[in-house]
């Protein structure tokens, strides 16, 4: 009778232990994966941060100044600023997309500077070298938009009736956000934007999460959860056509695997005259400018001359 006890007691332990196993071996793999999406949503709210590996200096510009402003909510944001040459005093912010830095349009900022130009380029808040935690994708970077304003302002070589914006992807987002609060901004250019952030979830979960597209309706609530922000108020589509009578130029590459060209379409739609816009067919989302430097540089100085030098 003993010895049958004690089969029937390792009987019932294994038993208890066979069901244990496959619940902790069920617990463990749902923390393995909390933490991978936790690890890809913040991806897209706190990207690597990136820096660069250029100055104006490498593009032939001498007279620039290497620069910090705070914002109102008190971070410290980090730039250049090259004064324009010209007693036309035009000057023009320039904002970078999501995960980028300062140099994104550094390339474009030369190319005006040399045609007497002024220039701001700064590191958005969580981004390069500038004080912040995390993005908002485009929500309270507006204080930072506005901070760049106010550095622009109390420059003597500046005028202030001749100020404009370009941003690029969530840069050209945070410009047309920025300009419809801030009417100092006489006029917008406005590079691979999208109409809203939540509808071009799948795209951005691909290029900042580096996951498959399917993965985003699980990906995004989280980051937003992240980010205590709702993506769906992030729309430049619903605050573009505030922007007039200022003028806006929309440039977009047609084969934008990121933030799809029928985005740029609708925008243009939606805008109110004065407005232009720029399709180069063989760019993507990044490589605006150096897919067709020449005709971007040509539209660019149209842009600006008919709008900003005769204000």
């Amino acid at each position: 009778m003993g010895n049958t006890a004690v089969i029937q007691y390792r009987i019932s332990s294994m038993a208890k232990l066979d069901y244990k196993l496959p619940v902790a071996i069920v617990l463990l793999l749902l923390i393995a994966l909390t933490g991978f999406v936790h690890s890809r949503a913040r991806r897209l709210v706190a990207p690597p941060r990136t820096f660069t590996q250029q100055t104006p200096s490498d593009f032939g510009i001498t007279n620039w100044q290497e620069i910090t402003f705070t914002t109102e909510d008190n971070l410290q944001l980090s730039g250049w600023y090259i004064p324009p040459q010209t007693e036309i005093g035009a000057a023009l912010i320039f904002v970078h997309g999501l995960g980028s830095n300062r140099s994104d349009l550094l390339d474009q900022a030369a190319v005006l500077a040399k045609e007497g130009y002024g220039a701001l380029l700064f590191d958005l808040r969580a981004h390069g070298l500038s004080e912040g935690r995390q993005s908002s994708w485009g929500l309270t970077e507006v204080a930072d938009v506005q901070a760049a304003l106010a550095f622009l302002l109390a420059q003597p070589a500046v005028d202030p009736d001749k100020i404009g914006i370009v941003g690029h992807s969530m840069g050209g987002a945070i410009a047309i956000r920025a300009a419809a609060q801030l009417p100092q901004i006489r006029l917008v250019v406005a590079e691979s934007v999208y109409t809203n952030f939540a509808d071009n979830a799948a795209r951005l979960t691909v290029s900042f999460a580096r996951l498959p597209d399917w993965t985003a309706p699980l990906i995004m609530p989280w980051a937003e959860s992240i980010a205590g922000v709702d993506s769906s108020q992030l729309a430049p589509l619903q605050e573009v056509a505030s922007l007039a009578p200022r003028p806006i130029l929309f440039i977009q590459g047609g084969r934008d695997k990121t933030v799809h060209v029928s985005n740029g379409s609708a925008l243009y739609e939606t805008a109110v005259s004065p407005k232009e816009r720029l399709l180069i067919p063989e760019a993507g989302h990044n490589n605006l400018f150096d897919t067709d430097p020449e005709i971007i540089t040509q539209r660019l100085l149209q842009f600006l001359a008919r709008n900003l030098q005769t204000k």
